[in-house]
């Protein structure tokens, strides 16, 4: 515990990458999700922004599937799908809606997939107060309305840390996904104010750290914490053979 708590406060990423200020932020972030935990604000509705090229099938059969328990019939999740000329499909949006009942704000556009232009299309077309970026081949918890509950607040965002399939099913190993920060809650206006993903990263990778380091910078704590429920799906890697890790 103290091993941890050691790398927490002097060698996490945010000390490295923006400063020993963000050491404040976490504190003050830690203080809402504490006061959170102990007296929960009312649940608010919630858009899952997503973007997709020929994911089609994870989106149904696994995605979708996962936010139907999650909402439970309450009718708080709204689906946002930005789609980037999937041909896996025909007629995509009248698949979706087959499947999910709810709100669905859906868009086509035939361009080149870039993960921060299509997620930032999806949260554009939208309008609930509270914003997921959420890829396509996840699987979302049940109670995830109790999480966004603690881990959203006017200083604090949720990126929980996820498990990730390592090979297909029937395999069953997994590991937890402690270096993406792609998965994240947080209050609209947070979003807006923080300009949406940067859209100069055109190839794979990195826009989620950029995004992540970025709410430091405005006094946001991007919470950080495993999440058994919070599932990555397996597919085949898309990571460059030239990637270079950021840090």
């Amino acid at each position: 515990m103290l091993k941890r708590l050691a790398w927490f406060v002097f060698k996490s990423p945010q000390r490295r990458m923006v400063g020993w200020k963000t050491l404040f932020t976490d504190l003050r972030g830690l203080a809402e999700a504490a006061l959170n935990f102990l007296s929960p604000g009312k649940p608010q509705a919630l858009v899952i922004c997503t973007g997709n090229f020929n994911r089609s099938r994870h989106l149904l059969e696994i995605l979708i599937p996962s936010l139907l328990r999650a909402d439970a019939g309450r009718g708080w999740i709204a689906l946002s799908v930005a789609d980037c000329g999937s041909t896996d499909i025909p007629e995509l949006e009248q698949e979706i809606r087959r499947h999910w009942p709810g709100t669905l704000y859906f868009s086509h556009m035939e361009e080149a997939f870039a993960r921060a232009r299509v997620f930032n299309r999806a949260v554009r077309q939208t309008k609930e107060p509270l914003v997921m970026l959420c890829d396509a081949d996840m699987e979302v918890p049940d109670d995830l309305q109790r999480h966004i509950g603690r881990y959203v607040n006017a200083h604090l965002a949720w990126f929980p840390v996820c498990r990730t399939m390592l090979a297909p099913a029937p395999s069953t190993d997994w590991k937890y996904l402690s270096a993406g920060t792609g998965i994240c809650v947080m209050r609209r206006s947070h979003f807006v104010a923080l300009g949406g993903l940067n859209e100069a990263y055109t190839q794979w990778g990195h826009e989620d750290w950029d995004f992540f380091f970025r709410c430091y910078r405005t006094g946001i704590m991007p919470l950080r914490n495993r999440v058994y429920g919070l599932v990555h799906h397996y597919h085949p890697s898309l990571k460059p053979d030239d990637f270079k890790p950021m840090f």
